[in-house]
């Protein structure tokens, strides 16, 4: 009866060892002294794909082939997790299913005693999930997410690899700092999928002009750096340089549109500019910002001198970020003036910023600072809140009400939260929307058409008003640019400044003033500075005006005392009825006077200088029928002087004279209609007189009619 319980408790023993075996969740192999498989579990057979009894008494290597270790004296030589008598191998090991597939397990051991002898139970887990999932985060770790490329780690790893490899072969090593032009501008307005599209397409460009054993990483948006290594030459990386720019430069497709890019290079190269990655990386990226100060499509290799260079704009950045929590910034307002009636009809907020350590830093500096960072997003917002507060304390202080127009920039343009921003701001202020205007550059709109007519239509919805800034410098589609919702055009200074005296950027001005007008949109002319640009452009339709000649932009304070004075621009008085008034240009003083004298003897207006540009000025503020030049004068002869005037004031009736003067030019610049006379010096009191009394009658005594 005894021994009947005894056996019985060895069968329950056994039963309860072999449903705790077959419990276990993860597959499970006894592995005796003689290394053969002892038992397996169920789970075994479902991750190995054996039955059983193929592998009970086969050796442990069929399923583990390589690192198991049953080598070991487990009950001496291997280390025994305190307090469970386990081990953990450190080792990676792998599996192999049946069939021979190969896969990654974690391998829990744990000795037993047997009545066989010495065993190990081996707990094994299939960790290729997680293998994979840690692969994934290295990878991630170290690589771009969107196109693939290294990433500053990886970077930094594969530059001190080469560097190693060229100390000890003797070679250079060449970083490219690569920044692609305004290409944050170029990508606004795309959809998600256009946008990565496109820098997928410059990622797969570079890699194609690079060898395999070369890096290209991506840090950013719009910047790449390339690590050419085994270089012989500092020259080589010049020539890697010329394929990048090539390839870079060719035209991208954004559906209808083909847009191109171009790019700035830094150059740095081991070991004259640094023995260090980072040092490497810092002097490339200085490089390139010199290149970018240059402008065009340039690379530029370090020097010493660009060091400083760089801790300016390092400085700068770093002020910057602080300047509006230290209310370092400040907004300015430039009246605009109807040319019509002089009243001020309007006026600009410009920004401004005087930090104590830097000083006054110029807008032309710090904007785009600004837009690179992203800075410009809040510095923008800000500008908003103050050009609207203050619009709406002037009118609350009882002066006319009048449109405050502010500048968007690209990015502020694009933001999807631009809308909901004039929203709030307009209602914080509580400025009426027809009070606020802002200017968006032709070239913002230009760049994808479709989206910024969509954005213009959300603001126009506001009621706020919409000008198009900066108009005659990008590349308009006229037939589009019907289709925007603009209420009015700012002529851009650059055709400004030049109106009086450059034939060309007379012409475009009249022809954009002409264009606007037929599109039912008002003209601004900004930068005014002279009589001479206010006279030529109002007498051609001009609508408005902005600029030095009535007003610099001023503080607020300073600007409500100008609205409370009610100052008006003056406009030169015009002349009534026939005009006989000649101009008389020499670089003598004394010939001057002289024709003068006698010229004014026969009843003529006489007006006078020594230099061509003042005789731009006069023409442009006078009516003035017959002009008298000599041919040598300093800065500008004669016949260039005539020749321009003949195209800016055809009208005019325009006489040469000189005592040495070269006839073939003379006679050509008859030909072409630059001049109606050449009179030879000296000249005599009656040849004079009878010479533009002609020239009155060629003229016929007519005003200048404009088409």
């Amino acid at each position: 009866m005894e021994k009947f319980n005894v056996t019985s408790q060895l069968r329950q023993s056994e039963a309860m060892y072999h449903n705790l075996l077959e419990s276990f969740p993860d597959p499970v192999i006894i592995v005796g002294d003689k290394q053969r498989i002892l038992t397996v579990n169920r789970r075994f057979e479902t991750v190995f794909g054996y039955n059983r009894s193929e592998v009970i008494g086969r050796p442990v290597e069929m399923v583990i082939p390589e690192h198991f270790p049953h080598r070991l004296d487990y009950l001496g030589e291997c280390p025994l997790n305190p307090g469970t008598g386990s081990m953990r191998h450190p080792l990676d090991i792998f599996a192999l299913r049946k069939g021979g597939d190969k896969f990654p397990i974690d391998i829990n051991l744990s000795p037993i005693e047997t009545v066989e002898g010495n065993a190990i139970i081996a707990t094994i887990r299939d960790i290729s999930e997680q293998k994979q999932n840690i692969a994934q985060l290295e990878y991630q770790a170290n690589h771009d997410r969107l196109t693939g490329l290294p990433n500053r780690n990886l970077l930094e790893d594969r530059i001190g690899q080469a560097l190693l490899q060229a100390e000890r072969f003797q070679q250079l090593v060449a970083v490219l700092f690569i920044d692609l032009d305004r290409f944050e501008f170029f990508l606004a307005g795309l959809n998600h999928d256009m946008r990565n599209e496109i820098v997928k397409n410059i990622a797969s460009r570079l890699q194609a002009c690079v060898r395999k054993s070369d890096t290209v990483a991506r840090l950013g948006d719009d910047v790449f750096v390339i690590a050419l290594s085994h270089l012989q030459e500092r020259e080589d990386a010049a020539k890697v340089i010329q394929k990048i720019q090539n390839s870079v430069n060719h035209p991208v497709e954004q559906g209808l549109q083909v847009s191109e890019i171009s790019c700035y290079i830094g150059i740095s190269v081991y070991p004259k500019d640094g023995r260090e990655v980072r040092t490497l990386l810092k002097n490339a990226e200085v490089a390139m910002f010199r290149a970018k100060e240059r402008g065009g499509s340039c690379f530029q290799y370090f020097t010493d001198e660009l060091s400083d260079r760089i801790e300016i704009r390092m400085t700068m950045e770093r002020c910057l970020r602080q300047a509006l929590e230290n209310k370092e910034m400040s907004v300015h307002y430039q009246p605009q003036m109807d040319l019509q009636t002089g009243r001020m009809i309007g006026c600009e907020a410009l920004l401004r910023w005087q930090n104590p350590e830097l000083g006054a830093v110029s807008p032309g500096i710090f904007i785009p600072m600004a837009e690179r960072t992203g800075l410009i997003i809040p510095i923008g917002e800000w500008v908003l809140e103050k050009a609207c507060m203050d619009n709406k304390r002037w009118q609350t202080a009882g002066h006319p009400p009048m449109a405050v127009a502010v500048n968007l920039s690209p990015r502020q343009f694009w933001d999807p939260g631009l809308v909901k921003t004039i929203t709030r701001v307009l209602h914080d202020s509580g400025l009426e929307s027809r009070y606020l205007e802002l200017e968006i550059t032709e070239s913002m709109v230009m760049r994808d058409m479709e989206n910024a007519l969509a954005m213009l239509r959300e603001l126009k919805e506001l009621g706020v008003q919409l000008s198009i800034d900066d108009f005659g410098t990008g590349y308009s589609n006229l037939s589009h640019l019907k289709s925007f919702p603009f209420d009015k055009l700012k002529m851009d200074i650059s055709f400004v400044r030049d109106v009086t005296h450059d034939p060309g950027c007379a012409a475009i001005a009249k022809s954009i003033i002409a264009m606007a007008h037929n599109l039912n949109l008002r003209v601004i002319a900004e930068g005014i500075e002279t009589e001479g640009q206010l006279s030529y452009l109002r007498l051609r339709g001009c609508d408005e005006m902005q600029g030095f000649y009535f007003s610099k932009s001023l503080p607020s304070r300073d600007f409500e005392r100008l609205l409370a004075e009610g100052r008006r621009l003056e406009f030169p008085k015009e002349s009534k009825g026939p005009d006989i008034s000649v101009l008389v240009i020499d670089d003598e003083p004394k010939i001057i006077a002289i024709m003068a004298r006698v010229l004014r003897q026969e009843g003529y207006r006489v007006f006078s200088t020594t230099k061509a540009d003042e005789g731009f000025e006069l023409l442009a503020t006078n009516r003035i029928g017959v002009i008298l030049s000599d041919l040598r004068m300093p800065g500008m002869d004669g016949i260039e002087f005539l020749s321009r005037v003949s195209r800016l004031h055809p009208e005019t009736v325009r006489i040469a004279m000189s005592g040495y003067a070269d006839m073939d030019m003379v006679t050509e610049a008859i030909n072409r209609g630059a001049i109606y006379k050449f009179l030879t010096k000296p000249l005599g009191n009656e040849v004079l007189r009878q010479n533009i009394a002609k020239a009155f009658q060629h003229f016929q005594i007519s005003l200048p009619h404009e088409q």
